[in-house]
């Protein structure tokens, strides 16, 4: 009986979603957004281009480059980024940037996909 119940407790576990507490929660199409992040949704945009997709993500918070970079390189490269420079990556036909921007008083982080 007692192990009747452990095979059934353990289909259930094992049938049950388990959320990862990571940072990877967030995703803006296919582009991981750090939790420690704020999107600013007023200033990005995306579009189709012939020569490939356009995505603009601008994004705030207190974090350095140091952190981006390690971040970006733990959640890119198993979505089959290769690292090409610092917060540079690219994928087929695409390449991922991040950049500093200012705009207005703020510092933001700029994350783009472009065609290569």
């Amino acid at each position: 009986m007692m192990k009747r119940i452990v095979m059934i407790w353990l289909a259930v576990m094992l049938a049950t979603p388990v959320l990862a507490e990571t940072a990877q929660q967030r995703w803006i199409g296919d582009v991981p957004i750090m939790e420690s992040m704020a999107i600013e949704s007023d200033l990005g945009f995306a579009f189709d281009s012939p020569d490939g997709r356009i995505v603009v993500i601008y994004v705030s918070g207190d974090t350095d480059k140091t952190t981006l970079q390690e971040y970006y390189d733990m959640a890119l490269i198993p979505l089959g980024w290769s690292v090409d420079a610092d917060l540079i990556w690219n994928r087929e036909s695409e390449r991922l940037t991040i950049t500093t921007a200012q705009v207005g008083d703020a510092n933001l982080w700029k994350i783009a996909i472009m065609p290569e």
